[in-house]
């Protein structure tokens, strides 16, 4: 009996030792995040309405910075927009363009909290909207010729539908 109680306890060590010998399992691919909007030359004014969307596969929380490019094939943060925003896999939220100089040169830049995975939106512009360009945001700037105008944007939100 005694015999047996024991090669039961080394047969169970072999097993463990065994175990952790075992190949290891394939690790998933990178993980991303993908800026969707804004659109790339699209135009928003300061103090419009900036509807940021974007696809993340990593499950963490993530900042949203305006960026603005560096002219060295970099960009430099300039405001922080959102902070833990959403983790799910696909998320957008609606903030204010902050008072920076007019320029084509702004991107929105998504990244985790934990890992630094990050992804850029196309560049965008800051500034008046052209008359005879159509109307983006939502600001005092929006419009043509000094005359009210309505976003499609906006619109589309009112209405409890994606921007998009």
């Amino acid at each position: 009996m005694l015999r047996t109680r024991f090669l039961s306890v080394t047969a169970a060590s072999l097993l463990v030792w065994l175990g952790s010998a075992a190949p290891a399992v394939s690790e998933p691919p990178a993980a991303t995040v993908t800026v969707t909007s804004p659109a790339a030359d699209s135009v928003h004014p300061v103090d419009s309405s900036l509807f940021v969307g974007w696809r993340n596969d990593t499950g963490q929380e993530v900042d949203v910075w305006l960026a603005q490019d560096d002219g060295a094939g970099g960009s430099h943060r300039l405001f922080k927009l959102a902070s833990k925003a959403s983790s799910k896999p696909t998320s957008e939220l609606v903030t204010a363009v902050p008072a920076v100089p007019d320029g084509t040169d702004y991107t929105v830049e998504v990244t985790t909290r934990d890992t630094g995975v990050r992804g850029y939106s196309a560049r965008f512009a800051v500034g008046p909207v052209p008359a005879a360009g159509p109307v983006v945001g939502t600001g005092t700037g929006s419009g043509s010729g000094g005359a009210p105008g309505t976003s499609p944007s906006w619109v589309q939100a009112q209405d409890g539908h994606s921007p998009r």
